[in-house]
């Protein structure tokens, strides 16, 4: 099927909400999306203000995860942090417990631990963790108590909780409530309540799907690098998922979507916040999506994900401090777009 990836990028703001159709909560977004990024919970908010009918805030993002425990917030997409529709948990889960890196070597020793530890934090966590919310601090306290390692404090408190995100992976974890400037950890099953177990080759195929259907068309490797699954786990979902895709040039769409990528679409600006789920789905094939030798602007060092300015779901520029900085010249109607748009923004020359 010829695409330009003109169209593509077109196509793919209309699946991500950003274009006509807004979706009709942020449950509704997230699925879409397949999470949405939260290492910056400001970043977040914001993405999914952009993209809900009616729009967002931090207290409505709030009142879905912690009162109607609609959304959950876990480590998943590339062990970072997204918000999940709570619903899809059981199937994230399947995924992600195919991740075996904490049992390397390598890994142990970076983070710390021994292989005996891990285990034993693994199949600590089911006794010390439930449904009331634990900081960081008392679920360490627990772990420790209950394998009497005692130096595992350390590695169990660290900021960025590298050791903790194996159990996210294994649904034995994810985040609670706020206490305060703390956060806090519950075990899904009981927090969330009516989890059904999804077959792992299930969940893969419905992740797949997912991926393709917001940020395709795209490759078994650049779905299993965006997901962090095994490249042969991607590939055979890909030849089990046959049937159901289509083959351009730059990989696969699902067939049942394939039809709307060449429909015309009226121009759209958008300036997306740091971390947008567009910008990091986009990134395995930035050479593409962004205009000009652009991509470490967009990309930068220890992970940083810049807010970006998107013209027809191009990155043009990035943004900040109410300044935007163009990778390209802007024409007079996506200045004018700017100026209607975004009248506190500036465009730098």
């Amino acid at each position: 099927m010829p695409l330009t990836w003109e169209q593509i990028l077109r196509w793919r703001i209309e699946r991500q909400f950003l274009g006509a159709t807004r979706g009709t909560d942020a449950v509704a977004v997230a699925r879409r999306l397949s999470g949405v990024h939260a290492q910056l919970a400001a970043s977040a908010v914001t993405a999914l203000d952009l993209r809900v009918k009616g729009g967002a805030t931090a207290a409505s993002v709030d009142k879905e995860l912690w009162d109607k425990r609609r959304l959950v917030k876990t480590w998943a997409a590339r062990g970072t942090l997204h918000l999940l529709p709570a619903a899809d948990l059981p199937t994230w889960v399947a995924a992600m417990s195919t991740r075996t890196r904490e049992t390397t070597g390598s890994w142990l020793r970076y983070h710390g631990v021994t292989a005996e530890q891990m285990a034993d934090i693994i199949a600590a966590v089911p006794d010390v963790l439930g449904g009331e919310p634990l900081t960081r601090e008392e679920l360490a306290t627990a772990i420790v108590k209950a394998t009497r390692h005692d130096d595992l404090r350390e590695p169990l408190i660290q900021g960025f909780g590298a050791v903790l995100k194996p159990l996210a992976f294994r649904g034995l974890l994810c985040s609670g409530p706020p206490r305060g400037r703390n956060v806090t950890f519950v075990a899904p099953r009981a927090w969330l309540g009516g989890w059904e177990e999804v077959e792992t080759e299930a969940a893969i195929d419905a992740l797949t799907l997912g991926y393709l259907g917001t940020y395709g068309p795209s490759t078994a490797d650049e779905f299993a690098r965006w997901f962090d699954l095994k490249p042969a786990l991607a590939k055979k979902s890909f030849a089990r998922l046959a049937d159901q895709l289509v083959e351009v040039e730059s990989g696969a769409l699902p067939a049942e979507l394939a039809g709307e990528v060449a429909r015309k679409r009226p121009m759209s600006v958008h300036l997306l916040p740091a971390f947008d789920p567009y910008t990091v789905g986009s990134l395995r094939q930035i050479d593409r999506v962004v205009s000009g030798p652009n991509k470490a602007k967009v990309s930068r060092p220890q992970g940083w994900i810049s807010p970006t300015l998107v013209v027809d779901g191009r990155i043009d520029g990035v943004w900040d401090d109410a300044t935007v900085t163009p990778f390209v010249p802007l024409g007079r109607s996506v200045r004018s777009a700017l100026t209607k748009g975004f009248p506190e923004v500036s465009v730098a020359d």
